[in-house]
C-alpha cells in the first residue's frame, strides 16, 4: 500500500530557495543605502543646531532619531526666510509646466502616430535628436530669446523653454501607436474630427502614459537649478532648489535650516509618486521600454 502524505501544518513555511534569499538580500542592501540618507535628514529636521553636531559622530540610532524634538527649525525655515515664497513658487511652476508639457507633447505625438504626412519619420526622427544637444549648449540662446521677449525674470521663463520634450513625445507615441487600428477606424466612420478623436477617444486609453509623462515633467521641474538661477535675479520669485543653495555661504551654512529645507522640498515629490506608482510604472511596461 501507498503511505498517503499528510499534508503540511498551516503554520509550517518552506525555506526560501538560495537565489530567492540572495535577492531578498540585495533589495535589502539597495533599501538601506538610498534609506539611510533621507532617515538621517528627517531626523536632524527636528533637532536643535548643537544636537545635530552632537550626534553626528560616531554614527548611532542617535544620528537619525532626535533626543529632543523640535519643531524650531521648520518654524525658523518659513518665518525668517523666503522659503514659503519659494515653494509656492515652485509649485506654481512645476504645475504650469506638467500641464502644458502633457497636453503640448501629446498632441505632438498623436501627430506622429496616426496622422501620415511626408516626412513623418524624418521629423520624428529629428525630435529624438535633440536629446544629443548638451543642457549647456542650450542656455545662452533661451536666455538671450527670453530677454527679446521681455519675459525673463519672470515665473513663466522659467518653465516656457523646456515644454517640448522629445523624450515625452517617444514615450507617449508608443502608446498611442500601440493602440488598435479599430479605434481608429470606428472614430472615422463616427465623424469624429482629429482633435475630437486625439481629446475623447485617444486620450482616455493612454493615462498611465499621461500620468509617467507628467512625473517625469515634475522631477524635471521641482529640481531645476541652473536655469531658475540664471534667468531669475528677484528673490520674490526664486523657486525652491535655489532658495536651498543661498543657505550655503563662504561664512557660514546653516545646516538646521538646509535640513529642514531639504525635507520639506521632498515631501511633494514622495506623495505625488506613492500615489502615481501604479500608474508610473503601468506607463513605461507599456511603451516598450521594459
Amino acid at each position: 500500500m501507498t503511505e498517503l502524505r499528510q499534508p503540511s501544518p498551516p503554520w509550517e513555511t518552506r525555506a526560501l530557495p538560495i537565489g530567492s534569499l540572495s535577492r531578498v538580500l540585495i533589495y535589502l542592501v539597495i533599501v538601506v543605502v538610498f534609506a539611510t540618507p533621507y532617515l538621517w535628514i528627517v531626523g536632524s529636521t527636528f533637532k536643535s543646531r548643537q544636537d545635530l553636531f552632537d550626534d553626528l559622530h560616531p554614527v548611532s540610532l542617535q544620528t537619525f532619531l532626535p533626543s529632543d524634538p523640535t519643531l524650531e527649525n521648520l518654524v525658523t525655515l518659513f518665518t525668517e526666510t523666503n522659503f514659503a515664497q519659494a515653494f509656492l513658487n515652485s509649485v506654481v511652476v512645476a504645475a504650469m509646466s506638467v500641464t502644458f508639457a502633457v497636453t503640448i507633447n501629446s498632441m505632438i505625438a498623436f501627430v506622429l502616430a496616426w496622422l501620415k504626412f511626408p516626412g513623418r519619420r524624418l521629423l520624428f526622427i529629428v525630435i529624438l535628436a535633440t536629446l544629443t544637444i548638451a543642457f549647456e549648449a542650450k542656455l545662452i540662446p533661451l536666455f538671450l530669446t527670453m530677454q527679446q521677449l521681455h519675459i525673463d525674470n519672470t515665473l513663466p521663463s522659467i518653465f516656457l523653454p523646456w515644454i517640448t520634450d522629445a523624450f515625452i513625445i517617444f514615450l507617449l507615441r508608443q502608446h498611442f501607436a500601440e493602440l488598435p487600428q479599430d479605434l481608429y477606424d470606428a472614430a472615422i466612420i463616427d465623424g469624429c474630427s482629429f482633435f475630437r478623436m486625439y481629446w475623447q477617444v485617444m486620450l482616455p486609453n493612454i493615462v498611465p502614459a499621461l500620468v509617467s509623462a507628467g512625473f517625469i515633467k515634475f522631477i524635471f521641474s521641482w529640481d531645476s537649478f541652473i536655469w531658475p538661477s540664471i534667468v531669475i535675479t528677484d528673490e520674490s520669485k526664486t523657486v525652491i532648489t535655489v532658495a536651498l543653495a543661498k543657505m550655503f555661504s563662504d561664512e557660514y551654512i546653516l545646516w538646521e535650516l538646509v535640513f529642514a529645507g531639504s525635507f520639506v522640498a521632498t515631501i511633494p515629490v514622495v506623495v505625488i509618486f506613492v500615489f502615481l506608482q501604479r500608474f508610473y510604472v503601468q506607463g513605461f511596461v507599456r511603451s516598450g521600454l521594459k
